[in-house]
């Protein structure tokens, strides 16, 4: 089951992927989100772009040499680039855009430019500390300790990033205040690494909760949403995949397919051999179910002995061959320990759309007919009902029976 991407695609340079990677194993999904917070918002990124923007138009009031003036032009520039990679990336995302992201490497860009950004404020900086006017030296001490301080506090998905952006501004500082002449400059070079130190160490701190915190949280909705006897995903899960695909459509790559499935004789093997040893049968279900659909499909448990399984696209047309698939596996006998072999069967009940039914809850209800229509005709079959083909894609009693599932 594909669903919309709400993260960036990962980095395809080695140095880029690697400023990127946490030093710490995590999932590839956290790492994912991790990646996925460095685009931050349009607000925090413009506020930046106006301080160093000020900063730079004001060491040009100040001290008006080209050094000062082609600093201002390349804050300039890459500020632009920033917010145009940034808002490229969002907008790819927001429309599932996969075109762009093919041939233009966005996150990569994203990650290059930031690190150019702080490079340049950093320069800045130290120029403005080696013109030893007394309006700049303040202003660039201010905005290097707001720039690391806010990098080290806000960015702790991507450490490493977040250290050579520090660098870049705070060794700029220090080695433009030590051209200055001042004496006392020169105690920069052991304040600056202990500072650099201190921050990096905050940083790292924040890294190691906010991956503790995904982690737990990617748990918790893995819990939330997944049957805790055989793994698969549960009904929550399933009505949130049916309610996920896109309605209104009429084509093959739109078309779904759901099956509906109840396990024969398991009330038996639970009656007979003790609700352990059903367990182990719906475990072992689950297993054969994994083996006979594909990746792509979506198989949940919804409760008791009662599966689904959602086809979409091509697959949907394939709907009746992996019932026969599935009815031949979940058929065969299970072994409980002990020599003890039981045997169960399984009805399946299908339902199909391809002219875009518009409540897509009323699809499980018309798999839930079929699967009775099957269990009427003998059981350890299937019955492949009717596609809804309306103008508006539903029917009245399918309107029907769906509110009343639904309540």
């Amino acid at each position: 089951m594909a669903f919309v991407p709400t993260d960036p695609p990962p980095p395809t340079w080695r140095l880029t992927a690697w400023l990127t990677t946490s030093p710490a194993q995590v999932p590839p999904d956290v790492l994912t989100i991790l990646r996925g917070r460095l685009v931050v918002g349009v607000v925090p990124l413009i506020v930046a772009a106006l301080i160093g923007a000020a900063l730079a138009s004001l060491a040009i009031l100040r001290v008006p040499t080209s050094a000062m003036l082609a600093w201002f032009c390349a804050d300039l520039a890459l500020t632009l680039l920033r917010l145009t990679t940034m808002l490229v990336m969002r907008h790819t995302l927001r429309n599932s855009g996969q075109r762009l992201g093919e041939w233009l490497p966005l996150t990569d860009l994203y990650v290059l430019s930031s690190l150019l950004w702080c490079a340049q404020i950093g320069c800045g900086v130290g120029l403005c500390m080696a013109s030893a006017d007394s309006v700049l030296v303040p202003f660039a001490c201010l905005v290097t300790t707001g720039l690391a301080g806010g990098l080290a506090a806000r960015n702790p998905g991507a450490p490493r990033m977040t250290l050579v952006q520090m660098i870049s501004v705070v060794v700029p500082f220090t080695a433009g205040a030590i051209s200055d002449g001042q004496p006392w400059f020169l105690l920069l070079w052991a304040l600056a690494p202990l500072y650099l130190v201190a921050v990096a160490a905050v940083n790292r701190r924040l890294h190691a909760d906010y991956v503790a915190l995904l982690c737990a949280e990617r748990a918790l909705r893995h819990q939330a949403l997944h049957c805790g006897l055989t793994g698969l995903p549960n009904r929550t899960f399933f009505n949130q995949a049916l309610t996920a695909i896109p309605s209104g459509r009429k084509d093959e790559e739109h078309a779904v397919a759901l099956l509906y499935l109840d396990l024969d004789g398991f009330k038996l093997v639970n009656d007979t051999y003790g609700h352990a040893a059903g367990d182990v049968v719906l475990q072992q279900v689950a297993i054969r179910l994994r083996d006979v659909v594909m990746v792509t499909d979506v198989t949940a448990r919804l409760g008791g002995d009662e599966f689904a399984v959602l086809l979409t696209g091509r697959r949907a047309a394939s709907a009746e061959r992996v019932a026969r698939s599935i009815i031949a596996a979940v058929g065969l006998p299970y072994d409980l320990g002990q020599g003890t072999l039981a045997s169960i069967g399984v009805s399946v009940g299908i339902a199909e759309c391809d002219s875009g039914l518009a409540d897509r809850h009323a699809l499980l209800v018309r798999a839930d007919r079929a699967l009775y229509t099957a269990k009427q005709r003998g059981k350890g079959t299937f019955h492949h009902a009717s596609p809804v083909r309306d103008d508006d894609g539903r029917t009245a009693w399918a309107i029907a029976e769906c509110e009343a599932y639904k309540r």
